[in-house]
């Protein structure tokens, strides 16, 4: 199972009866307007990008690597009707990072931004391994 299956897994139950629902479906471009525009109050996650880096070479090539994997989820909500339960949402978001395990890193940030008369609220998921 991947990391973002399991995100995907944790924030849907965690966000089940609030004002915002999930997609499975990641986030594109349809005719010129991206889906989490078009679509309000759906959460929706990128696929993985993997970064591995080389901590500790090894002479006997049993070298020491950090797997970073990074993921971006996306929200756009009403700025003049904010759902009620926002902070609620956010928080539920956030807290799904602690649902991938193995990790040696396990961070997420939000960062809300007002588009016109929309906020897009970008979560940027940070996990690292060490092996």
């Amino acid at each position: 199972m991947t990391i973002r299956d399991t995100l995907l897994g944790n924030v849907t139950t965690a966000l089940t009866g609030t004002s915002v629902s999930v997609s499975s479906e990641l986030p594109f471009d349809g005719s010129g307007t991206p889906l989490h525009i078009k679509n309000k109050r759906v959460l929706y996650i990128t696929a993985e990008t993997q970064d591995v880096t080389t901590l500790f070479p090894v002479l006997d090539r049993a070298d020491v690597f950090q797997n970073e994997t990074n993921l971006t989820g996306l929200v756009c909500v009403d700025a003049k009707n904010l759902p009620t339960d926002m902070d609620a949402v956010i928080q539920s978001v956030l807290l799904s990072r602690q649902s991938v395990d193995n990790q040696s890193i396990n961070e997420c940030s939000v960062t809300p931004e007002l588009q016109d008369d929309m906020i897009v609220y970008t979560f940027v998921y940070r996990f690292v391994t060490i092996n």
